[in-house]
């Protein structure tokens, strides 16, 4: 091979390397995380590991019911959809909404329309709805003040993206804040200490962890399904 083939081969590595990493883009409150991906699926009982070189981003999605020593689907909020089967969860009230994908396509939808079987969707699951149509769900009075680091899946510009407040926030700075970016929709993604861990790679394919000192929680071990993007 001689130097200009090399060098044009390295040059075409990189870009590809960099059209695979996830763009990440700052507000004043706000981290956004932009993967690159080419299938998304919920994936059920251990997390994605990063030695899986074909997950982008991953993070806790739907709720978690109980701490149990072992994993079962019913004890993920609400029904979901997990490698393109529809897995039996519990009944949980907080949730609002749902979120399904497939290749090509999306939807965000009120909880009623979640569907009632996989019909040819990827991957689902339940949370609470923050965000439809552009336009900020109503808030309820104990939810507002509530503080934490909050993250929501959301839809900005036509495209999907992970969302996760700055610092501890209120839960309605959090809601404006997504409004004032614009998101087209937003859906709660579960948090709290154990349950923020996630990672991704960055343009040089290495692993960024996001709350690693969260893996020290007890919390952590019981975790159950991760939002899962892979190249």
């Amino acid at each position: 091979m001689n130097i200009r083939h090399l060098l044009a081969t390295m040059a075409f590595a990189a870009v590809a390397l960099t059209g695979r990493a996830v763009k990440v883009e700052t507000t004043a409150n706000l981290y956004v995380f932009y993967p690159s991906y080419t299938k998304i699926d919920l994936v059920c009982g251990q997390m994605p590991k990063a030695a899986q070189k074909d997950v982008d981003f991953c993070c806790e999605a739907a709720f978690t019911g109980e701490l149990l020593s072992t994993f079962k689907h019913s004890n993920i909020a609400d029904n979901h959809i997990s490698g393109g089967v529809m897995k039996k969860g519990y009944r949980c009230k907080a949730n609002t909404g749902g979120f399904m994908w497939r290749k090509g396509k999306w939807q965000f939808v009120r909880k009623a329309g979640f569907p009632t079987a996989a019909d040819g969707w990827s991957m689902g699951f339940c949370q609470l709805l923050i965000v439809k149509d552009g336009v900020a769900r109503p808030i309820g009075t104990r939810m507002r003040e509530n503080r934490n680091i909050y993250r929501a899946l959301c839809e900005k510009d036509g495209k999907l993206c992970i969302i996760e407040a700055k610092r501890y926030m209120s839960y309605e700075t959090f809601v404006k804040s997504l409004t004032a970016y614009k998101v087209t929709h937003a859906l709660y993604l579960d948090m709290g200490y154990g349950w923020n861990y996630a990672w991704y790679r960055d343009e040089d394919g290495r692993v960024k962890e996001r709350f690693p000192e969260s893996k020290s929680a007890t919390s952590y071990l019981y975790r159950t399904n991760w939002i899962t993007f892979y190249q």
